[in-house]
């Protein structure tokens, strides 16, 4: 298997660990939990779990004050940010219409990417962009009828904010351990949130079970597969790459939906997924050449 394949296989187990985000939220506000509890705690106790496998696997965590300042900045800034606009934007909107907002990041990332000379593009991404989003819209059938304006500037801040993270992810972490950058990135989150939380009085100890059990299941599929997984590909495939392959995401959450919850999946869902799968593999089969001279150029 070559580096490009192993790459998408990473960014496609990020995104089915990103797609469990929106339904265990739900979950841990059911259970009592608002968004800098839910939030502080998915990061610090991920950045707990992490900081665990880094240690058993001997894996130096310490790293340049530089590096280390500017995965602060990205994991309490740009991850936190992203995150905290994101679940407010699920107390306003519907999930389906919240995720095709959130999903307009690709189209911002391949632009940002052309813009800064990061990476070449080429007619075949365009192709798959313009695939991925159609099939994106039928697959969530989202109206905008009823939207809240707070919920819509939530959604497409945390669009902005997440594909001026890749940009930058993509260009500062070439060299660093996904693990480590998880690490750092993780626990700036987290201590973000804790002392927002903390100085707004918005920490709440006393949840429920299930509250408690969906933060800890926040920590660990959307966070530590997803932010894990989405680094290692994103070294190996580029941005642009990696965020067309990560609208995979809510064609996952949609099946998750109706396996876990029961809900009913329509026909024209159902074709929505079908395109937005094309669309990746058209990426996976002829969008390799331009890849491979981006990494020749750096």
């Amino acid at each position: 298997m070559t580096d490009r394949h192993k790459g998408a296989w990473f960014i496609v187990a990020s995104a089915a660990g990103f797609a469990t985000l929106g339904i265990l939220i739900k979950s841990a506000f059911t259970g009592g939990a608002n968004i800098s509890t839910a939030l502080a705690g998915r990061f610090l106790f991920a950045g707990l779990f992490l900081f665990g496998i880094v240690r058993a696997r001997g894996i130096d965590c310490r790293l340049d004050k530089k590096v280390a300042f500017q995965l602060i900045l990205m994991g309490a800034v740009g991850y936190g940010g992203m995150s905290g606009l994101y679940a407010n934007a699920i107390h306003y909107l519907p999930a389906s219409l919240t995720g095709m907002l959130l999903y307009t990041y690709p189209a911002l990332v391949t632009v940002l990417a052309l813009i800064v000379g990061e990476e070449r593009f080429n007619s075949t991404k365009g192709i798959a962009l313009v695939v991925c989003s159609v099939g994106l819209v039928l697959l969530l059938g989202a109206s905008f009828e009823g939207a809240q304006l707070s919920g819509v500037l939530s959604a497409l801040g945390a669009a902005v904010i997440y594909s001026c993270y890749i940009i930058i992810g993509n260009r500062i972490l070439k060299n660093i351990d996904p693990m480590v950058t998880s690490l750092w990135v993780c626990t700036a989150a987290g201590l973000a949130f804790l002392c927002y939380g903390a100085a707004k009085g918005e920490i709440i100890l006393e949840l429920t079970p299930q509250g408690w059990l969906s933060i800890l299941g926040i920590a660990v599929f959307p966070t530590l597969f997803g932010v894990m997984g989405f680094f290692a590909g994103l070294r190996l495939v580029g941005a642009t790459n990696a965020s067309i392959i990560s609208m995979l995401e809510p064609l996952i959450t949609v099946l998750l939906s109706a396996v876990l919850l029961g809900e009913r999946i329509t026909a024209l869902q159902g074709f929505g997924g079908a395109v937005l799968l094309f669309g990746g593999l058209i990426l996976q089969l002829w969008g390799h050449e331009a890849r491979h001279e981006t990494v020749t150029e750096v």
